[in-house]
């Protein structure tokens, strides 16, 4: 399964993760998505709850073989809100690629870089395409 294809993984995950912060922010801006933020809501919280311990840069982790069985049910959960057509196709294959980073480098500084930077990649994406977008339709109807 090739997650290259992902438009949210190379032009917000991918820049993110380099510390290229001005070019995803840009690119999470011009980010076409169909996304609603009810959908994204579904995994987000399970999302953010997971890459904070990931985060706590303890080396190695706790209980590593817990959270890797966590960031793999995420990676289910994700697949089936796709299948469902709840969760956007390219946002979903983005952030399962993220997730195959995050499971391959568990442990180390670059895990906890990469956690970083998919909390800062989902975040953006919400504030500049999720709740805009709900916002406009809100605004276009009250006119």
């Amino acid at each position: 399964m090739s997650y290259s294809r992902s438009w949210f993984y190379n032009n917000i995950y991918v820049p993110f993760r380099e510390g290229r912060y001005d070019e995803a922010l840009n690119n999470a801006s011009r980010y076409n998505t169909r996304q609603s933020s009810a959908g994204f809501r579904r995994i987000y919280d399970s999302l953010i709850k997971t890459l904070d311990v990931v985060k706590q840069r303890e080396k190695p982790p706790s209980d590593k073989s817990r959270l890797l069985l966590q960031l793999a049910r995420l990676d289910i959960t994700i697949e089936y809100q796709k299948n469902r057509d709840v969760l956007d196709g390219d946002l979903a294959d983005g952030i399962k690629a993220a997730l195959a980073e995050i499971r391959r480098d568990l442990g180390t500084e670059r895990a906890v870089r990469e956690a970083e930077a998919l909390e800062l990649a989902l975040n953006a994406v919400l504030a500049y395409q999720i709740v805009a977008v709900r916002k406009r339709r809100e605004e276009e109807e009250w006119l």
